[in-house]
C-alpha cells in the first residue's frame, strides 16, 4: 500500500520524535540523569553554607561522586530537593547517578562540623600548639603541656626522652568540636607513624645512627634546605661532620635554642649555652629542632655520596655551594655575602 503525502508527513513526524525521545534518553544517561549507579569508594566531600545547585554539582562532579553538574542540575529540578541539601561534611560512595546522589546526601545528614588546621613542614612544637589555639576550640598551653609530658608517645621515641618535638607529621588536619588536645596530639603521632612506616630507618642503623638521631638529622635538613634536591646533599655534610668529629655548625639550632624564629643570628646569639648550640657543641642535639617532612626524612635516611664538609648559601634562589674545605667555603662564602640578595 503507498502512502499517502499527508502520511508520509505524518510517518516522519514519528520518526522525529521516536528519535528524539531515543537521543534525549541516550543524553540523560550520559549526564547521570538515567541509569544505575556503580559504586566505588567513599569520598570526603564539605557542602560550605550557602552553596547553590551549580556549586554542589561541581563539588560531587570534582570528587567523582556523580558524572556532570548538569545532570545534577536536572536531576534536581526534577526532583526539587535542592533545598533541604544541608552544609556540613559528607562521606559519599563514587559512581553514582545523580538522583542516587540526590538521595545520599538527603537521607544520611551531615557529619559533624570540623575546623582545618595546617603545620608546615619545620614547625616547632609550640608553633604546632599557636596553630592549634588560632584554628580550633582547643587550649594551646594545653596541647604544648601534653606534647613534651611524655604521657602520648611515638614509637620514635627514646625511653629518656618525654619531648614529642620532630615526632609530628606536618600536614592539614581536620578537628572536630568533641577533639581533645590529647586526640588531636595522639592522630598526629599516629599521621608521622604511618607516613614513615615504609622507610628504610635500617639503612642508617647500621652505621650507628639511631631512628630518631635520623629524625634529628631530618629536622636539620627541613631548616637549612630550600631545594629539594639539596637535601640529600646536606644530609651527607651532616653524617660526614659526625663521623669527623667536627661541630654541626648549623644556625637553625641556635634558632631553636633561643625559641625565636630571627633572620639573623647576633654574635651574642651564637655563644648561647645550649646543648642546642652546634657551633658549639659536637655531636646531634639532643632532640629534633622541628616536625620534618618526607622529603627531609628521606634524604637523612638516603644521603647523597659525596665528601662535603661545608655548605653555604650561593644564590638568591636558595641554592647552596658545597665544598670540600675550609678555603673554598671562606671563598662561596665571600661570593654570597657579594650579592645583595
Amino acid at each position: 500500500m503507498r502512502l499517502t503525502r499527508r502520511g508520509k508527513i505524518v510517518a516522519g513526524l514519528v520518526v522525529l520524535v521516536l528519535a528524539a525521545l531515543v537521543g534525549g534518553n541516550l543524553f540523560m544517561h550520559s549526564i547521570g540523569v538515567y541509569g544505575e549507579s556503580e559504586r566505588g569508594r567513599k569520598v570526603q566531600l564539605e557542602i560550605p553554607e550557602g552553596a547553590g545547585v551549580a556549586e554542589i554539582g561541581d563539588i560531587l562532579a570534582d570528587a567523582g561522586v556523580i558524572e556532570s553538574s548538569l545532570g545534577w542540575k536536572v536531576a534536581l529540578f526534577l526532583h526539587s530537593g535542592d533545598e533541604t541539601i544541608q552544609a556540613g561534611s559528607y562521606n559519599v560512595a563514587t559512581g553514582l547517578t545523580a538522583p542516587d546522589a540526590i538521595d545520599a546526601l538527603l537521607e544520611s545528614p551531615p557529619q559533624e562540623a570540623f575546623q582545618r588546621v595546617t603545620f608546615p613542614e619545620g614547625s616547632w612544637l609550640k608553633d604546632f600548639a599557636a596553630e592549634i589555639e588560632d584554628e580550633t576550640h582547643i587550649d594551646g598551653a594545653k596541647f604544648l603541656v601534653l606534647a613534651t609530658s611524655g604521657e602520648v608517645r611515638s614509637k620514635y621515641q627514646p625511653e629518656d626522652v618525654d619531648t614529642l618535638e620532630g615526632l609530628l607529621f606536618p600536614s592539614t588536619y581536620q578537628v572536630i568540636e568533641r577533639d581533645t588536645a590529647r586526640s588531636v596530639l595522639t592522630r598526629i603521632v599516629e599521621e608521622f607513624e604511618t607516613q614513615t612506616k615504609d622507610l628504610d630507618f635500617a639503612s642508617v642503623e647500621a652505621t650507628g645512627v639511631s631512628a630518631y638521631e635520623a629524625i634529628t638529622v631530618a629536622s636539620m635538613i627541613e631548616a637549612e634546605a630550600q631545594l629539594d634536591e639539596e637535601r640529600p646533599m646536606i644530609a651527607r655534610v651532616i653524617y660526614n661532620r659526625l663521623q669527623e668529629g667536627m661541630a654541626l655548625g648549623i644556625d637553625a639550632t641556635i634558632l631553636y635554642a633561643l625559641g625565636e624564629h630571627k633572620t639573623e643570628l647576633s654574635a651574642q646569639d651564637l655563644e648561647i649555652d645550649s646543648p642546642y648550640n652546634t657551633r658549639e657543641v659536637t655531636g646531634l642535639p639532643p632532640t629534633p629542632i622541628g616536625a620534618p617532612g618526607r622529603a627531609s626524612l628521606e634524604a637523612a635516611l638516603e644521603p647523597a655520596d659525596g665528601d662535603w664538609l661545608y655548605y653555604v648559601l650561593a644564590d638568591c634562589e636558595g641554592h647552596h655551594a658545597f665544598s670540600t674545605n675550609y678555603d673554598d667555603f671562606l671563598e662561596d662564602k665571600a661570593a654570597y655575602q657579594a650579592l645583595s640578595c
